[in-house]
């Protein structure tokens, strides 16, 4: 997110270049601003990027067009409205990308519009963040309407901008220390890494969000352990554990770490759980497994092991499990939900196998 927000800083540039051109130098100067820097930036786009960016000469247009009305209409009622209308499209602007579907970071010129890629979750929090702020504007839009056409000069000139900065000051502030004081409580978390349906990392964020229901999707290891017998180890799922207690579940099973490689996580996930550490892992498939509040990438693993088990503390225990007996109890809450699912997709029991 700080790398998409680093990206946009030209354009809110250039805005903020036109609003101190139009409050302190006249509508014509703010108009002939928007105007050469949107030519700039369209030359600019077309020279590197390559391509003729229509939406930088509709965002030209969009600012230039309410100082051409004022300036066409000088002395009338619609030049003294000029603050409410420039801030009525951008309402209606705010509006739209706050309460549709669409991707606002499409809008963007293509040289920053390519460097940003928001995940679903990214978006529906810049979408919340859109609608407070669509709220603040439309509520100073209408003040801003009656103070210019009610009240004195002198106080509607100050509600009509310097109020307006000082709301969106205000709540930039407030936004930024807020998430400052987030950030601050995440880092004591485990932090994971978020990835692609292709395992490639996109990014990280703290394990409660990626539990939150947030649907970030994460990698996981998975090791089916069986002997000479064909029996398969499971291990029983803690009490203490908010999520499935109780459980028989896959023998190991965990997150993969920031900057750590799936193999290191296997082995680490083992000896901690199983005390093992001596055993040669077989890749068997990857998949994503979606629930309620959570979606993973899993590596599902297995090996064979004769040496002695001994569950960590961590668990309620382990055992190894005869196939038949699997089968008898499938679909009776005894398994969790996520290893009856992964027998289907592995050939552990060819006879579950999709």
């Amino acid at each position: 997110m700080n790398h998409s927000v680093r990206s946009l800083l030209p354009s809110l540039l250039l805005i903020g270049i036109y609003f101190i051109a139009d409050e302190f130098f006249g509508t014509v100067t703010g108009v002939w601003v928007a105007f050469l820097l949107g030519g700039a930036e369209f030359i600019y786009t077309r020279i590197r990027e390559k391509v003729y960016d229509k939406m930088i000469l509709l965002t030209t247009l969009f600012f230039c067009i309410p100082g051409l009305i004022s300036i066409w209409a000088n002395g009338s009622v619609l030049s003294q409205l000029q603050p409410a209308i420039i801030e009525t499209a951008l309402c209606l602007l705010l509006g739209f990308f706050a309460f549709s579907h669409t991707d606002f970071t499409h809008t963007l010129p293509a040289g920053y519009r390519k460097n940003i890629h928001l995940s679903g979750p990214q978006l529906q929090s810049m979408r919340k963040m859109l609608r407070i702020l669509f709220i603040l504007v439309a509520l100073h839009t209408l003040l801003a309407y009656t103070a210019i056409l009610f009240l004195p000069e002198d106080t509607a000139k100050f509600i009509t901008t310097p109020l307006l900065y000082i709301i969106l000051g205000t709540y930039f502030v407030v936004l930024f220390i807020y998430n400052r004081l987030l950030l601050r409580k995440m880092k004591k978390e485990e932090w994971l890494p978020i990835v692609d349906e292709k395992g490639e990392v996109t990014g990280q964020a703290p394990r409660s969000i990626c539990h939150s229901g947030s649907k970030l999707l994460h990698p996981v290891v998975h090791l089916h352990i069986t002997n000479d017998r064909h029996e398969l180890f499971l291990q029983k799922r803690s009490m203490k554990k908010d999520l499935l207690p109780g459980m028989w579940d896959t023998a190991v099973g965990g997150h993969i770490g920031v900057n750590e490689k799936v193999e290191d996580a296997l082995k680490r996930e083992a000896s901690e759980e199983l005390g093992i550490t001596d055993f040669t892992p077989e890749l068997l498939t990857s998949y994503v497994f979606e629930s309620s509040r959570e979606k993973e990438l899993v590596f599902v693993h297995k090996t064979v092991y004769e040496e002695e088990i001994h569950p960590s503390d961590e668990l309620d225990g382990g055992r190894f499990w005869k196939i038949e007996e699997i089968k008898e109890n499938l679909g009776k809450g005894i398994f969790t939900p996520n290893f009856e699912e992964e027998l289907k997709k592995v050939s552990l029991i060819p006879s579950l196998s999709k």
